[in-house]
């Protein structure tokens, strides 16, 4: 008497078909749900930098730092500065990681988070913001 000691082809064959429908139905939504947190991570840090510069004007020991035209810049060169102050009082703020950060959405990949300083005739700043 003979007994059967694995799987025929036909069931290894119907578990591969299987396993292919099912990848082929949850892998597009893995990848839009991977898209969606990288467009609101990327959303988040410009968020969060747009604040940082609201406390940067609004803090009397670093308002000597920022000048007219200064700019936060969040792109795919990280984020920086425009002058050495605005970047020194983004280190308080930030780790020294700044250049690692980067939009990694397809949505902001190419594209720029700019804040800009412009300073009012009675000396207070208004911010500009926007993706370019």
């Amino acid at each position: 008497m003979k007994t059967n000691k694995g799987f025929s082809l036909v069931e290894l064959i119907i578990v591969i078909a299987i396993m292919a429908i099912l990848l082929g139905v949850l892998a597009p939504q893995y990848i839009k749900y991977v898209e969606r947190s990288r467009l609101s991570a990327d959303e988040d840090i410009a968020q969060s930098l747009l604040d940082s510069a609201h406390v940067l004007i609004s803090d009397e020991e670093h308002i000597d730092d920022v000048a007219d035209g200064d700019t936060i810049t969040f792109s795919s060169a990280g984020i920086v500065g425009s002058s050495t102050g605005v970047t020194s009082a983004l280190l308080e703020y930030y780790s020294d990681d700044l250049p690692a950060k980067k939009p990694k959405s397809r949505s902001y990949k190419n594209l720029s988070y700019v804040i800009t300083f412009s300073q009012k005739s009675n000396g207070d700043f208004v911010l500009e913001w926007g993706w370019q």
